[in-house]
């Protein structure tokens, strides 16, 4: 029995403590899912800032340097001049089409784009970033931007950075996760064993001296009452005239035969928590029971004066 409910204590502790340590991995996750966001954003910013002030470098080949960018650095771009020509444009392998991407990017609310720029005063500004989805639930974040060059042109760049999606940090991150959660169910499984083992010793230890205890007292009351048994069988030999006696006698044997029943129960119950129990039936005659009662209490009630009425 205590065996039972160490164990049930066991796996309550078990799974307590692995629900937590789950929600705790949990958590960490989405603080590095937050985290990588924030660096992603971080990232493509600067990005943003060093190609455009490149750009107004006026470089002799524009085109070369965001395919640099693309091919290096991951971040994908269309350029177009001042009447809306496309000067480049990257042909990377995103799950949506590229060009696909471009005009969500332009038809999105969420994008901060930069003022619309006149000919007379051309300035550069980069807007503010925002984030587009594609066809299949990929997610880029895109930064608009206006670049006004030194030798006096105008270019409209839209920068792309592709956002990773949460399976693919979860694939990268599960080798670590999986390892702290499988150190900590072994940590678990050893100190829950020893601390309830621990807990229950003494525990153990009182039961143990009691199912002793009982075991070594129903023993010690064998040999005594085998003896009764054997000297009420030698008087019934010698009391054959006095039917008084016999009757007695009969009732001392019953009852001797009775508390050895009880003897083996009590050893029973002393071996009860080794998961040994055995349930016997046998039919009972409801006469013979009552006539067994009678004549074993019948002279005791005689002798306490009790009254017996017969219906």
């Amino acid at each position: 029995m205590l065996r039972r409910l160490q164990n049930r204590l066991r796996m309550f502790l078990i799974v307590i403590f692995m629900a937590v340590i789950s929600l705790l991995l949990g958590f960490s996750f989405w603080n590095t899912w937050q985290a990588r966001q924030t660096a992603d954003i971080t990232y493509i910013q600067r990005m943003a800032s060093l190609m455009i002030y490149q750009l107004e470098a006026d470089p002799a080949n524009p085109e070369e340097l965001l395919s640099n960018y693309e091919s290096e650095m991951n971040v994908y771009s269309i350029l177009k001049d001042a009447a809306g020509h496309v000067l480049f444009q990257s042909d990377p392998d995103t799950v949506t089409d590229f060009a696909a991407l471009g005009k969500l990017a332009e038809n999105s609310i969420e994008i901060q784009s930069p003022a619309r720029q006149t000919a007379s005063s051309p300035i550069t500004e980069q807007g503010g970033y925002g984030v587009v989805t594609g066809s299949n639930q990929d997610h880029y974040y895109v930064i608009p931007a206006s670049i006004s060059t030194r030798s006096g042109n105008w270019y409209s760049l839209v920068l792309f950075y592709q956002q990773p999606s949460p399976g693919a940090l979860v694939l990268r991150q599960a080798p670590s996760y999986g390892a702290i959660w499988l150190l900590a169910l072994a940590c678990i499984l050893f100190v829950s064993r020893f601390l309830l083992r621990r807990a229950f010793e003494p525990t153990e230890q009182v039961l143990q001296s009691q199912k002793d205890f009982v075991a070594a007292a129903s023993h010690e009351l064998k040999s005594p009452l085998a003896v009764i048994m054997a000297n009420a069988e030698n008087l019934q030999n010698f009391a054959t005239t006095a039917p008084q006696i016999q009757q007695n006698l009969h009732v001392i044997d019953a009852e001797c035969a009775r508390m050895s029943r009880l003897i083996r129960d009590m050893l029973l119950l002393a071996s009860s928590d080794a998961d040994k129990w055995t349930i016997r039936t046998q039919e009972v005659n409801i006469d013979t029971l009552l006539i067994t009662l009678y004549e074993a209490y019948e002279p005791v009630c005689r002798k306490k004066g009790f009254i017996w009425i017969w219906i």
